[in-house]
């Protein structure tokens, strides 16, 4: 394994430290580090699989300890940490992230497709959960996507917050570690 790959793996693991140390109460719903890791690991990952595969496993392996621990009155019995529409959702946006380093306007852009994307597909999930408690029409739907914009604030706030940090980091490293480059 390559020093960049080690050291995108080493961001990754901090990205799943931070998602499980905040969680601070109910005032940080939504605050996650993942988006941004997979964005990033998009961006500097040259093997898109590679990119998808650690981005999932990441998110799978995070999961699976919140779920069957601080989550655990939300699900009945052992959880196994996989949601198939949040899963698309995370690999999509690692497929976005190689198109985030090329400028500024591209790193603000993927990330804010990155957030509606996320929105996008984490309400629909919730919207079709047998579940739900919205009616399966239209109207259902834009409730369903009503109810999340009080989350879209943390999300858009850590989207940016870790990507600046992920991304802003890493370029400084391979000023200083020219393998990292």
């Amino acid at each position: 394994m390559t020093k960049r790959n080690t050291t995108i793996i080493a961001f990754i693991l901090l990205a799943i430290a931070s998602r499980l140390l905040i969680l601070a109460g109910p005032g940080w719903a939504n605050f996650s580090p993942m988006a941004a890791m997979a964005l990033f690991v998009g961006a500097y990952l040259h093997n898109r699989k590679q990119a998808v595969a650690w981005t999932l496993l990441a998110v799978w392996g995070s999961n699976l300890i919140l779920n069957n621990t601080l989550y655990d009155s939300f699900f009945p019995g052992f959880s196994l940490g996989f949601d198939g529409y949040h899963m698309l959702a995370f690999a999509l946006i690692a497929l976005l992230g190689q198109n985030a380093t090329a400028s500024a306007s591209r790193f603000i852009g993927t990330n804010v497709v990155a957030v509606i994307g996320f929105f996008l597909i984490s309400n629909f999930n919730s919207f079709v959960s047998p579940d739900h408690t919205y009616t399966r029409d239209f109207a259902g739907l834009l409730n369903c996507y009503a109810a999340g914009i009080p989350f879209l604030k943390n999300t858009i706030a850590s989207q940016f917050l870790f990507s600046g940090l992920f991304f802003g980091a890493f370029e400084l490293l391979k000023k200083q570690v020219p393998a990292l480059r």
